[in-house]
């Protein structure tokens, strides 16, 4: 799976119900009287402006979420920013009317959805530092970033690969890491390098976009998969079991051919031939050649 875009967005007119970050099994809905909006004060004084606008209104919100999973029953709280556009409909007798339309900006959510789901055998450290990641994402995808990064160092420990080059020498780079891992995993290695890239740029503040976090999130979640998602080969030995508990081999049946032997016997190359009995007598050629007896 990827992240699901339309969950990861800056704004929103009306707030997704988010994969519950707890259970994974529910969703989070706005609990309606738990829900809290008002104008700021400065937005309230611009209304005396000439050129005042309703586009002008900037609005704080805070609501509960509930996980609707009957055994989990989470509650998250989300907190940002609200604003208006103004939108033109077309009513039933076909006049435009203007409306002004409410928009969610989320700056927090605690806790904050998961972009992906981890496999189930993958290190805690490695999920931690992707949880951090995902609260991060919706205050500065420059931080959200160097801490998927993070995740990518935890997950060269949990891999067992050297920290330095030699006992006391100086510690490996991060890159320097996915190299030496290269030498066992190189495909797993290569998408890991890709987003130590994307990490890096996080350093620079603008320089980074939501979407690049999310493709981060992306490859972080093939490569887990990779390395600590068995369920393909638990399903395949399930199969096996079933096959052959279901297709055994049938024994060779034995075929009579007619002759007292059985089809598939091995056939001698020698055959005895029946014996005639010597006729008594001499021969044809030697009573030929005798000379009659003399009286």
């Amino acid at each position: 799976m990827t992240v699901n875009r339309n969950h990861f967005k800056r704004s929103y007119r009306n707030l997704p119900q988010w994969d519950c970050p707890t259970c994974g099994k529910g969703h989070l809905i706005v609990v309606p009287e738990k829900t809290a909006i008002e104008e700021t004060g400065p937005s309230k004084r611009a209304h005396g402006h000439d050129d005042w606008d309703p586009d002008w209104i900037v609005e704080r919100f805070a609501m509960l979420m509930k996980c609707n999973f009957a055994s989990c029953g989470e509650i998250a709280a989300v907190s940002g920013d609200a604003y208006f556009d103004v939108c033109v409909d077309v009513d039933e007798e076909g006049l435009y009317q203007q409306k002004m339309v409410r928009h969610y900006e989320p700056f927090a959510i605690l806790p904050a959805p998961w972009p992906i789901r981890p496999a189930k055998k993958t290190p805690d450290a490695v999920k931690e530092a992707l949880k951090t990641a995902a609260a991060l994402l919706w205050q500065s995808p420059e931080a959200a970033a160097n801490q998927v990064r993070q995740a990518v160092e935890v997950l060269m420990d949990a891999q067992k690969v050297k920290k330095r080059q030699k006992v006391g020498g100086k510690p490996l780079r991060l890159h320097a890491r996915l190299l030496e891992f290269e030498k066992k995993d190189a495909t797993n290695a290569e998408i890991l390098r890709a987003v130590k890239w994307i990490g890096n740029d996080g350093s620079h503040n603008g320089g980074m976009k939501r979407e690049d976090v999310l493709n981060a999130f992306d490859m972080m979640e093939m490569a887990l998969s990779n390395l600590y998602d068995d369920t393909t080969s638990e399903i395949l030995k399930k199969v096996r079991a079933v096959i052959k508990s279901k297709e055994k081999k049938p024994k060779a049946k034995k075929v009579s051919n007619g002759k007292g032997q059985s089809a598939g016997a091995p056939i001698s190359n020698s055959t005895t031939q029946p014996t005639n009995p010597a006729p008594s007598g001499p021969s044809p050629a030697a009573a030929k050649h005798s000379s009659p007896s003399n009286p």
